[in-house]
């Protein structure tokens, strides 16, 4: 796996699962479920949860981040990733 990926859009934030569809610099759009960070978080994590703050998050410097600082980097994301292939942004 290349290493050096950047988020460069959110496209969709589902709170109820922990999902959220992302592209990338490279043209690539995917799924993430991020439920095995929030559905019992601990630390930031938990943070966002009780503050309501999961569907804040948002792209900084191609890492995907909340307002609480919490930031996940863009290739641990990407390998989890569920790609569909030829998915319209």
């Amino acid at each position: 796996m290349k290493l050096g990926n950047k988020i460069v859009k959110i496209l969709s934030v589902d709170e109820d699962t922990f999902k959220i569809k992302l592209k990338f610099a490279d043209g690539i759009i995917g799924q993430v479920d991020l439920g095995f960070i929030f559905s019992k978080p601990k630390y930031l994590p938990s943070e966002i949860i009780k503050g309501g703050l999961f569907t804040k998050c948002f792209v900084e410097s191609g890492a995907l981040a909340w307002p609480n600082g919490f930031e996940l980097c863009p290739d641990s994301i990407r390998m989890k990733l569920n790609i569909k292939k030829n998915a319209a942004a």
